[in-house]
């Protein structure tokens, strides 16, 4: 180690951390959850606001353990900020959880561009965590890497690069983090699995890649309004019974809710799905994005004033979490008389009795062990009713099902008495339906309506499986929804946009038909008589780096508009290293913003925002300019 090494993290005097403790000695104020087995926390900046222990009982620091905040100069440690928030909580009793040690944004611009090996990188990113571990000894949790699948690491190689997991970067950010933090709970971080099921899976491979060497101790979900102000309470339980079947405790880490309309619709979003996480059993603690109006990272999800004057959501998230009891922790009673009424040579039918809850019943879990003897049972499927089919199986073999309730909470009961049933025998249904004929397409500026002719099948048709590839030609058809009907409505999309369609019909054994004829729609124009104006506001700064948050977009036209393009410029060696709410691209300086699927469309006087995060050299004070709003 050279001397250079060894004096890192020691240029702010060790006794800061100390010292720093003693501004924030003394009794903590009753907090929301004060006296629940869960906790409802928030994030700090480079200070602690003086009314954060009025309302929360966790610590989490927004930007100031961020490695971009802390080391901006090689070799020059800036501890201030995360002394600030770990001595606050080391003071008032409250869990500190790091955030983060690897993520592809906002890390210091001299790990990538400085010439650095991929050995070099690697010594830096050890000793930076190292030195973490070592200056808060009794940090509760760590997000050692956050956003794994949503945003791309530069130096990954670093670390193992995709390796032969495909995930071996992440797994080696968790040997390191064990090894130099082996008292702290290890937590993933990431956004978007909420009601992204295809990303949910991509997450909970990495997470089983985790669990099964030991590393990881918890899940981090974001749940950021752009995902939850999209759900409900009933999707965010089936969100969290996914999550519950891997075994290990959920942290909801960095909700925020705007919800439709201002106070009204952020307080009866907040009522809608905020008990969905806090009564659910798989969730251990929940923490906000930020609560004082106008400082938090999108506006319109703060809940209380700089003058201390609380929003209506606010007021209910204070009465609801402090008469809550914990949440509901009773479970629905056991189903009862579980029958296979009918079998066919690739499906058994499955019928029970309902269960009651004190609250509730979900739905069902659907279990199943492999013969008439042994094995195990494992989940196969869900159900909201009490019957459930299963289908696609071998002909003349032996199965044996459970079945058992779940609630809202998450509590599931007792599994039901198992029954064992047989496929018939023969080969079972193997012929295909027909393929859907004259598949045709009608637009607007944000979807497309489908609709063909409907197939035929020996059995029966039981659905169709949607297919869509961009532009007029060239890219890949992927599914992107299903019907029970010979219609279907693709949503959502960009105007003036070209996309192809196919459509295929299943059957009850699983058999796809093939493809019907491919159709090309290009959804219209944005609306006519618009205009918009753009205003961007510098959220936060550090010494190698900044986030543009909220950069608002205004109809000001006359009419609806459809769809919005910004532009503006980066000024020389900075680079944009994240975005959210658009879709953005680079051309040299230039940058194009586009909205995304859900927010380009806005009525006349209204408005949207969107965010990035842009890296720049150190000591550099510039920021973007020549913003400008068009729509197409």
């Amino acid at each position: 180690m050279d001397i250079r090494t060894a004096a890192r993290g020691r240029l702010l005097s060790i006794a800061l951390v100390f010292g720093a403790a003693a501004l924030f000695a003394g009794p903590a104020s009753a907090q929301i959850a004060a006296g629940k087995a869960k906790f409802v926390g928030n994030v700090t900046g480079s200070s602690v606001p003086s009314n954060f222990s009025t309302y929360w009982n966790q610590v989490t620091s927004e930007n100031s353990t961020k490695w971009g905040s802390v080391e901006g100069t090689r070799g020059t440690m800036n501890w201030a900020g995360a002394d600030a928030a770990y001595n606050f909580a080391q003071a008032n009793g409250y869990k500190f959880k790091f955030h983060t040690f690897v993520w592809g944004s906002q890390y210091p611009s001299w790990l990538t561009n400085s010439g650095l090996t991929s050995a070099q990188q690697r010594t830096e990113i050890e000793e930076w965590i190292r030195l973490a571990c070592q200056r808060y000894p009794n940090t509760w949790a760590i997000d050692v890497v956050n956003e794994p699948i949503k945003t791309a690491l530069p130096f990954s190689a670093a670390l193992g690069g995709t390796g032969t997991t495909g995930w071996d970067w992440v797994i080696t950010a968790f040997q390191i983090a064990r090894t130099n933090c082996p008292n702290a709970k290890l937590l993933i971080n990431e956004y978007g699995t909420e009601n992204d099921p295809s990303a949910r899976n991509t997450y909970k491979t990495i997470i089983n890649l985790l669990k099964t060497r030991g590393l990881i101790d918890g899940i981090g979900i974001q749940a950021h309004y752009f995902n939850i102000d999209n759900m409900n309470r009933a999707a965010v339980t089936s969100m969290l019974d996914d999550y519950a079947t891997l075994g290990l405790d959920v942290w909801v880490s960095e909700l925020d809710i705007v919800g439709p309309g201002g106070d009204a619709g952020q307080l009866a979003k907040y009522q809608d799905v905020f008990p969905g996480f806090w009564e659910h059993n798989v969730v251990k603690g929940i923490t906000l994005w930020g609560y004082i109006v106008g400082q938090t990272w999108r506006d319109g999800t703060g809940l209380v004033t700089t003058g201390g004057v609380e929003r209506p959501a606010m007021t209910w998230l204070k009465s609801y979490v402090s008469g809550s009891g914990g949440g509901d922790t009773q479970a629905p009673s056991t189903p009862a008389n579980l029958t296979a009424p009918s079998t066919t040579s690739s499906s058994i039918s499955l019928a029970w009795t309902a269960s009651t809850d004190n609250v509730g019943v979900t739905g069902y879990q659907i279990l199943r062990a492999p013969g008439a003897s042994g094995g195990s049972f494992a989940q196969i499927a869900t159900s909201t009713t009490t019957n459930y089919v299963n289908t696609g199986l071998a002909a003349a073999t032996t199965f044996r099902y459970q079945v058992r309730a779940v609630d809202a909470a998450g509590n599931a009961s007792a599994v039901s008495n198992t029954v064992t049933a047989a496929t018939q025998a023969g080969g079972g249904d193997t012929q295909a339906p027909s393929a859907p004929a004259n598949l045709a397409a009608t637009t607007t500026s944000t979807s497309v309506s489908l609709t063909w002719a409907a197939s035929t099948d020996n059995v029966g048709v039981t659905g169709y499986q949607i297919l869509r590839a961009p532009g007029t030609s060239g890219g890949t058809f992927t599914q992107v929804g299903t019907s029970t009907t010979n219609s279907f409505v693709n949503s959502g999309l960009t105007a003036n946009t070209a996309y192809r369609y196919q459509v295929q019909a299943t059957d009850a054994a699983g058999n796809v038909s093939t493809v019907s004829n491919t159709v090309t729609a290009t959804t219209q124009s944005g609306g006519t008589g618009g205009g918009c104006s753009v205003t961007p506001t510098v959220q936060t700064q550090w010494q190698t780096g900044y986030v543009i948050e909220p950069t608002r977009v205004t109809n000001t036209g006359t009419s609806t508009i459809n769809s919005w393009t910004v532009t503006f410029t980066l000024p020389t060696g900075h680079a944009v290293t994240g975005s959210w709410n658009a879709v953005l691209t680079v051309n040299g300086q230039t940058v194009t913003v586009r909205n995304a699927s859900y927010n380009g469309t806005l009525s006349a006087g209204n408005s949207t925002t969107f965010g990035f995060q842009v890296s720049r050299p150190n000591g550099n004070t510039m920021v973007p300019s020549g913003y400008a709003c068009a729509t197409p």
